[in-house]
């Protein structure tokens, strides 16, 4: 980080704990390799940002022919996971291919979609690939239907448990919020991931461009994109958002500029709808973009 950035840092620190926000960001020029952000190491639970490792590892495994894209997967409405968006709503029973169900995953960060890719390929076989992709400090240990069963149980109790239900040797009282238990990852491990992606370096070109087009096409788009957004600029990202973690990271992309934005945070304030939050993780990143284009 330059000296110069120093200042820039702290501010986005203070404004982030005004609203109760805290966590790590991390912002990079792709090009020029100049970064700048904090908590660069602590490592969080990832929610669904977690989708976007597992999805380069779907797509190297089409380009090295160990999974067809066109193979499809039986979804039978009760017995999928849970969420929001994506086949878990689907009413009746259907057969999706597998290139269909990750851009699901991506796109509309469906939950159902994502579990059915992981049952397939296995969560050992996942972290043994990204182990060999260099991404060792992204880990994942269990399907998406585990968050949404923790997420059940807390809602009678409330989001404060989410910001306050700590054990005795610092851990969470909730696996998928402790850092040691859940799928997980740091914002370090995230920006060199998507520096490695936008520069084809890891896994194989294809799986690289499968990935870079996909994140182009969420539907999500209220937290990097919030101060950024406009017909010149592009962001291809990935959100997570579960209790009080606020996550977004991805790739802004203005002319010839790549700059590299990870946001890993979370909120002590006990709502589910936080703007607040939202706007701050955007007025970060624009703030870090426009240095790094400096």
């Amino acid at each position: 980080m330059l000296p110069e950035h120093a200042g820039l840092v702290a501010e986005i620190e203070r404004d982030w704990a005004a609203i109760g926000l805290h966590g790590s960001l991390l912002a990079r020029n792709l090009t020029s390799g100049v970064q700048l952000g904090f908590g660069a190491g602590q490592v969080w639970p990832l929610a669904s940002v977690v989708k976007l490792p597992i999805a380069l590892v779907v797509y190297d495994a089409f380009e090295r022919g160990d999974l067809d894209p066109a193979e499809a997967f039986e979804v039978t409405p009760g017995s999928a996971t849970s969420g929001p968006t994506g086949i878990a709503q689907f009413r009746h029973p259907c057969r999706v291919a597998a290139e269909d169900l990750v851009q699901l995953s991506l796109a509309v960060s469906d939950n159902a979609a994502t579990d059915l890719l992981l049952d397939r390929i296995g969560i050992g076989e996942v972290n043994r690939r990204l182990a060999g992709f260099g991404c060792r400090e992204i880990v994942v240990r269990h399907q998406i239907r585990a968050i949404y069963g923790a997420s059940d149980a807390v809602s009678g109790v409330g989001l404060g448990l989410a910001a306050t239900g700590r054990t005795a040797d610092g851990g969470h009282l909730l696996e998928e919020l402790d850092p040691q238990r859940a799928n997980a990852g740091t914002a370090r491990a995230l920006l060199d991931l998507l520096d490695r992606v936008w520069s084809d370096r890891v896994a194989s070109p294809g799986a690289c461009a499968r990935l870079r087009a996909a994140l182009g096409r969420q539907l999500t788009m209220h937290r990097l994109a919030v101060e950024l957004a406009s017909d010149s600029v592009r962001i291809r990202s990935k959100t997570g958002t579960f209790l009080d973690l606020r996550h977004e990271a991805g790739v802004v992309e203005i002319g010839e500029d790549r700059i590299a934005v990870v946001a890993l945070t979370r909120s002590s304030v006990p709502a589910a709808v936080q703007l607040e939050a939202d706007f701050a993780i955007g007025h970060a990143a624009r703030l870090s973009v426009e240095a790094l284009r400096a």
